[in-house]
């Protein structure tokens, strides 16, 4: 029997002895086959937990009988109320399973750091019968976590980057100061529970949209637009601490005669769901997709330079808001580099370069990967002149909010070290993230800063007459 995996607009999604019963299950599942062993720390932690429980007498009722074919594949569940893959039965594991505690429940739930990894890589994601969503359930014990007991300060603070973003650029060079200084880290640390090491992304002088409003003092009506035209969502990390990436973006699309659009949006909502505040995410994905949706209605596509914000407008919204407008506004989602793909294919991107970039150590995010798009900002990189691009296939371990959380820095460094070895390995001239986050662990681990493609396809176009640094 197939079987959906409830979302926050089902009641159910919200019973927290619903959740207990889900998280047993999948957990069971998970141990029958250990395929992600190796991905963030919470299934080492589920797996040992497991194993470390009783398993001396082997169940007389197992939970579930798996049917094998002839070709050697499972088939369905044949008896039980749910399903598990049978290594758990053939360990005696499955009836001890029912007695793991909460607190590793609790654990797991904590050392997730929504990189997503397990799922491109899961046999049982929906539509298969098993229906496991390892990120979501994940997400949905925060959100029953915050519903019950509130959203902690730390996760307030972490999870608004808008907030943050609109005192910092107010006076940038004093915020900027102040996050330098070993008191207020400590201050820090103690108040909000961010690590004193943790580099922090620094304050524009200039915000994105400060600096789009100068040069496009009016927008023309998108409907009366002829042509490749999209609307730039440009992320909090670029509206207020990274606007080159935004410019460099907006430079390179006019450049290929792509008309460009931009709103005031609000931040897509994952750091809010990072810290279980679902009903904040929520009114963000709204009021977003309510600001797309004309621009949609008008013919135009959306690009987004930040992985963690094209996969939410992808997949996320839709279940969030459930709406037709979520569903049009999913259908013309794109990460930026992966839209450029496909213009140049399509024999629309003008690749009049003028400046060679040199070697580049490229590290792909993981919510691009995800997205399950291929590796298309190395695509393009390769097309530079005398570009020579090495992929370090690693995560950064930082995945929004969590590795900036003292707890988690340990963890997330360690777990980094990989990256940061592969990055490194053959001494590049650039190195480069299309996420603005992992951004922050690499130039922590390496003392070398990190350029997002866009900024090193913007060189190579010849467009950066002007230092595109921050300001």
């Amino acid at each position: 029997m197939s079987r959906t995996v409830p979302g926050p607009r089902d009641d159910i999604y919200w019973s927290r002895d619903a959740l207990v019963a889900e998280e047993k299950r999948v957990f069971e599942i998970c141990n029958g086959c250990r395929l992600c062993f190796n991905l963030c720390p919470s299934f080492p932690t589920l797996f040992s937990a497991i194993d470390a429980l009783d398993t001396s007498v082997a169940p007389t009722a197992p939970t579930t009988r798996q049917e094998v074919d002839a070709d050697g594949n499972h088939a369905h569940a044949t008896s039980g109320d749910h399903a598990a893959a049978p290594r758990a039965d053939i360990l005696g594991q499955a009836e001890a399973l029912t007695k793991l505690p909460l607190s590793v429940h609790q654990k797991v739930v904590d050392e997730c750091y929504q990189c997503k990894l397990c799922d491109p890589i899961c046999p049982y994601v929906p539509p298969h019968e098993f229906a496991v969503d390892f990120p979501r359930l994940m997400l949905r014990h925060r959100a029953i976590d915050a519903r019950e007991h509130g959203v902690k300060l730390q996760d307030r603070l972490l999870g608004d980057p808008d907030l943050v973003g609109t005192v910092g650029t107010m006076m940038p060079a004093v915020a900027n100061f102040a996050n330098g200084l070993k008191f207020s880290r400590f201050m820090m640390e103690k108040v909000a529970g961010i690590h004193r090491h943790r580099q922090l992304p620094t304050f524009a002088k200039e915000t994105f949209l400060e600096w789009f409003k100068k040069g496009h003092k009016q927008q023309p009506d998108p409907k009366t637009v002829e042509g490749r035209k999209v609307v730039l969502f440009y992320t909090c990390s670029v509206q207020w601490n990274e606007p080159q990436v935004g410019r460099a973006a907006v430079e390179v699309l006019e450049h290929s005669g792509i008309t460009v659009f931009v709103t005031e949006f609000k931040c897509c909502g994952m750091p809010a769901l990072d810290g279980g505040d679902v009903p904040r995410a929520t009114s963000w994905a709204q009021h977003n997709i309510e600001l797309l949706k004309p621009y949609v209605d008008a013919g135009c596509d959306i690009v987004s330079p930040g992985p963690t914000c094209s996969y939410m407008m992808k997949k996320e919204w839709k279940d969030y808001v459930g709406s037709e407008a979520s569903e049009a506004v999913a259908g013309r989602s794109y990460d930026l580099m992966e839209y450029l793909n496909k213009v140049r294919k399509e024999g629309g991107l003008k690749e009049d370069y003028t400046t060679p970039v040199g070697s580049i150590g490229y590290h792909v995010p993981c919510h691009l990967k995800v997205q399950k798009i291929g590796f298309r900002s190395r695509d393009m990189m390769k097309t530079l002149p005398e570009a020579k691009v090495t992929l370090v296939d690693k995560c950064s371990c930082m995945d929004g909010t969590w590795g900036m959380k003292k707890e988690w820095y340990g963890l997330s460094k360690k777990g980094a070290q990989p990256l940061l070895d592969g990055l490194t390995r053959e001494k590049p001239t650039t190195l480069s993230s299309d996420c603005l986050i992992a951004k922050l662990q690499i130039e922590e681990g390496t003392n070398q800063k990190v350029l997002h493609p866009i900024e090193i396809m913007h060189k190579a176009l010849g467009l950066a007459k002007t230092d595109l640094t921050r300001k």
